[in-house]
C-alpha cells in the first residue's frame, strides 16, 4: 500500500486495510491534496501532532456503541485527555451532534438496534451544516462484521477503523491521530478566511478581498458595489421550529446566491444571518436588478418541515463607489451598504435599499433617472414587442419614449437614406 506524507503531519493512506486491531488512517483525496498543495506552495508551515495539554479546553470525543461494557472501557481510557460523550445507538449520537455539532471527533460501532453505524454515517457525511459533515468519524468494527459491510461503511465516507476488542495505545493514538489533524484543517481553513458553517468566505476574507477590488477599481476608474443581505425573521424560524431548521436555511440560501454570481463575484458570510456581496465591475442601477432577481429567487424557496412550510425573504442594503467622487474606504463603503440594509429592514414595503449621502446629488438624480427610465422599459419592452401596446401605463409611456426617441429619429434617417 501506498504512503504519503506531509511533513509535520501524520502519514495519510489512500488505501484501506481491514487486518484485525490495526488502526488506518484515512484523509479525503481532495482534503489532503489541498493541504499537500498549500504545504509546498509555503502557504503554510509544517505542522506537529501533541496530545493536548490536560491543562487546556479538553476536545470532547463522541463515543456510540449499545455495549455498556465497550463505552465504558473507552470512556476509562479517553477520559485522561479527552471529555466523553457517550450515545448507546445512532439515534441517541445524531441528537447529540445536532446540539453539539462541535465534537472533536466520532466513534462509532456498526452494529446497533434503531439506528446502526452505517446510518449514522450517513446523516453525518449529508448534514447541511459543514461542522458535522466534514467530521471525523471513526468505525468501531468486530469479527462478525463482514469484509463488505465495512467496504460499504468506507466508500460512505468512514474516516478510519478501529476493531474490537481494542488496546489502549490503538484508542488514544487514534483518537489523538484524528482530532489534531481536523484541528489543523480547521485551522487551515481559518487561515483562508472559510466560514466552517457555509463554506462561504467568513468576514475577515471579504474585507481583504474586498481592499483590493476596491483599490483596482478606483485605480482604473471602474464601477464596483457592495450589498448586505439579510435573511429575515430567521429568529421566528429557529423559535418555531429549530435551530436545526434555521442553519439549513442559511446554507442553502448562501448556496442559492452563490450559484447566481458571476466567476468574478464574491459572497461571504459576515454574521449568523447576513451575507455580503462583492461585484466589480457593477453599477448601483445593475446591483439593483441582480439583488431583484436574487430576491425573487429567495422567494420561491420552500423548506418543507414536519410542523410546516417556511418561506423566505431576504433584505438588501446597495453601496456603489459611482455613486460618489471623493474615494472611499472599504470599510466605510461596506458601513454604507449596511446603512442601507437597515433602511429596507426598517421598511415594510421596500425591501431593497441604495445607500445615499447627499454628497453628490447630481450623481444621486441621475442614477434615481436612469433607474426609473430602465425600469420603465423593462416591464413596457415585452408589450411593445407582442404588440400589446395598450398594456403600456402612461407613467412608463414617457419614459419609454425618452429612450426610444433618440433611436427613432436614428432610424428614420437610415430608412431615408436608404
Amino acid at each position: 500500500m501506498k504512503t504519503f506524507r506531509i511533513p509535520g503531519l501524520i502519514t495519510a493512506t489512500t488505501g484501506l486495510s481491514l487486518e484485525e486491531s490495526q488502526i488506518c488512517p484515512i484523509i479525503s483525496t481532495a482534503r489532503f491534496v489541498y493541504c499537500t498543495q498549500l504545504f509546498y506552495s509555503g502557504s503554510v508551515s509544517g505542522y506537529s501532532f501533541t496530545m493536548p495539554d490536560v491543562n487546556d479546553s479538553l476536545p470532547e470525543i463522541l463515543f456510540v456503541d449499545d455495549s455498556k461494557t465497550a463505552r465504558k472501557t473507552a470512556e476509562k481510557i479517553l477520559s485522561t485527555d479527552y471529555t466523553v460523550r457517550e450515545a448507546v445507538n445512532g439515534k441517541d449520537a445524531w441528537q447529540q451532534l445536532e446540539k453539539n455539532p462541535d465534537f472533536a471527533v466520532v466513534f462509532a460501532d456498526i452494529q446497533m438496534p434503531e439506528m446502526n453505524g452505517l446510518e449514522l454515517l450517513q446523516r453525518i457525511r449529508t448534514s447541511p451544516d459543514r461542522r458535522i459533515a466534514q467530521k471525523p468519524v471513526i468505525m468501531i468494527t468486530a469479527h462478525s462484521d463482514s469484509h463488505a459491510a465495512m467496504r460499504a461503511v468506507f466508500e460512505m465516507g468512514a474516516t478510519g477503523f478501529i476493531s474490537k476488542p481494542f488496546s489502549d495505545i490503538d484508542l488514544l493514538s487514534c483518537a489523538c491521530s484524528y482530532i489534531n489533524l481536523n484541528q489543523r484543517l480547521n485551522h487551515l481553513e481559518e487561515e483562508l478566511g472559510i466560514d466552517r458553517q457555509t463554506g462561504l468566505y467568513n468576514a475577515a476574507r471579504f474585507e481583504c478581498e474586498g481592499a483590493k477590488s476596491l483599490s483596482m477599481a478606483q485605480r482604473h476608474k471602474m464601477e464596483l458595489s457592495i450589498i448586505y443581505i439579510e435573511i429575515k425573521s430567521l429568529d421566528e424560524i429557529s423559535e418555531n421550529n429549530s435551530n436545526k431548521i434555521a442553519t439549513q436555511v442559511i446554507v442553502e440560501v448562501g448556496k442559492r446566491i452563490q450559484k447566481h454570481l458571476r466567476e468574478e463575484e464574491i459572497i461571504a458570510r459576515v454574521d449568523t444571518s447576513k451575507f455580503a456581496l462583492l461585484l466589480p465591475a457593477t453599477s448601483g442601477f445593475d446591483s439593483t436588478i441582480a439583488i431583484t432577481r436574487v430576491q425573487n429567487m429567495i422567494k420561491n424557496m420552500t423548506f418543507v418541515t414536519r410542523k410546516n412550510k417556511i418561506h423566505i425573504d431576504i433584505a438588501a442594503g446597495i453601496s456603489s463607489i459611482a455613486l460618489y467622487k471623493k474615494k472611499l474606504d472599504f470599510n466605510e463603503l461596506c458601513s454604507r451598504a449596511d446603512t442601507a440594509l437597515q433602511e429596507a429592514l426598517g421598511n415594510k414595503g421596500k425591501n431593497i435599499a441604495v445607500f445615499y449621502d447627499g454628497s453628490d446629488l447630481d450623481s444621486m438624480e441621475n442614477s434615481k433617472n436612469k433607474t426609473q427610465r430602465d425600469d420603465a422599459l423593462s416591464k413596457s419592452l415585452p408589450y411593445i414587442i407582442d404588440g400589446h401596446f395598450h398594456k403600456v401605463t402612461d407613467e412608463s409611456l414617457a419614459q419609454v419614449m425618452s429612450i426610444l426617441k433618440p433611436f427613432m429619429k436614428y432610424a428614420a434617417v437610415k430608412t431615408g437614406a436608404s
